[in-house]
């Protein structure tokens, strides 16, 4: 009988391998929550392009920290949408969900109030996504209430304290035009306040068992420095491509699980066909799977890559084009000149010299790429693109290869 395919192309994957420096570190800092009921630190924040596995990474240490008894809150940012009252229902929700709060009725996300076990605890917070910039100083003080007594809440019902997730967190504060940063103001106010919550916090962390945790693409922490200069003290962690050895356990692993292996050269294919990329891993473990279609004690081949080979390249050229899709005449110009050298990496000034201009002149597409997530810095004056493969694909659609 065939077995169900293990492999998860753009979902998180069924084991999570690859990551441990990154996890450990995130586990070293929850561990203070723990031990001593106090602010985990800093603002973290977890970036990298798309599809190196953030969000994967955030649900791992998420779970991790549900069995080690926190209460885990996730929201997720909207592109240009302000972000504070998504945090603020997700750890209601949360609380709710765990039983640690009863179930509070008619409660909004614009105006929250919302009061638990009358004279044990109250967490309130008032929150209007209209106000101005000029009220930011009102709010800061009511969102650190809120966090602070619901971390509480949960360390004197026995939890390890309370844990904020914020996943996409660029993505309120990307800019609405492509030539010039002008972000939502209403989301840059949140991240504002965010910021001056945690910094508040954190110098009377003996008040607050609490962590919180983001993750976005590259520019994330450029974005939340504009928001508030102190941004900069976030503490940022970097995901890049995975080495040769992280990346053939992301493949042999699932499969380990069903009584499947790879075959060494199978497996060598497989890992340098993805350069390091999690997500093309996924898709070429995927398409591998679904022709041989193993029975335990199967043996993934070489002859089963070449035949899903077709397929996986479907798929690969989708996640390209995704991200040809959101790129603008000026932009693609720009792709086509870096794509027009086959190097991985390219330097600012080859670029500038095929496009005819100075280098000056590709600050803001540059920057608009990376905000993108389909380029991304290599060094001072380098580039390259985020998904291994891109620059092929953009020389096939130019007809140069």
């Amino acid at each position: 009988m065939a077995l169900p395919n293990p492999y998860t192309p753009s979902d998180r994957p069924r084991v999570f391998v690859g990551r441990d420096s990154e996890r450990d570190r995130l586990r070293d800092r929850l561990a203070r929550v723990s031990a001593f009921g106090e602010m985990m630190g800093p603002l973290v924040v977890v970036t990298g392009p798309r599809g190196v596995g953030k969000t994967s990474l955030l649900r791992d240490v998420a779970a991790q920290a549900e069995h080690d008894g926190f209460v885990v809150a996730w929201a997720a940012g909207l592109k240009h949408q302000p972000f504070l009252g998504e945090i603020v229902s997700a750890v209601t929700r949360s609380l709710e969900r765990t039983e640690v709060a009863p179930r509070a009725r008619g409660t909004r996300v614009s105006q929250v109030g919302l009061e638990l076990n009358a004279g044990i605890a109250k967490i309130s917070a008032r929150f209007d996504q209209r106000a101005s910039s000029t009220h930011s100083t009102a709010l800061i003080g009511p969102f650190e209430d809120f966090l602070g007594d619901a971390s509480r809440l949960v360390r004197e019902r026995g939890g390890a304290g309370l844990i904020v997730m914020i996943d996409e967190l660029h993505a309120p504060l990307e800019s609405r035009r492509d030539r010039e940063y002008v972000p939502d103001p209403g989301a840059l106010l949140d991240a504002a306040i965010l910021l001056n919550a945690v910094q508040n916090m954190g110098a009377e962390r003996e008040r607050y068992p609490l962590g919180v945790i983001g993750a976005g693409l590259p520019p994330t922490k450029g974005l939340l420095t504009r928001a508030a200069t102190f941004g900069e003290r976030s503490h940022e962690i970097v995901l890049g491509e995975l080495d040769d050895g992280a990346a053939a356990e992301v493949l042999t692993a699932p499969a380990v699980q069903l009584d499947v292996s790879w075959a060494p050269a199978a497996l060598s294919r497989a890992v340098a066909a993805a350069d390091g990329y999690p997500q093309s891993l996924q898709i070429i473990g995927s398409a591998t799977w679904d022709v041989a279609r193993p029975s335990a004690g199967a043996t993934l081949t070489l002859d089963d890559i070449d035949r899903a080979w077709p397929d996986a390249q479907r798929h690969l050229t989708s996640l390209f084009e995704a991200r040809w899709s959101v790129a603008s005449g000026t932009e693609r110009a720009f792709i086509r000149a870096m794509a027009a050298s086959a190097d991985e990496v390219v330097r600012r000034g080859a670029i500038a010299a095929t496009l005819g201009v100075g280098t000056e002149a590709l600050g803001m597409t540059r920057r608009s790429l990376i905000s993108k997530g389909i380029i991304e810095e290599a060094g001072r004056g380098l580039l390259r693109f985020t998904v291994p493969g891109f620059g092929e694909f953009v020389r096939r659609q130019s007809g140069e290869s």
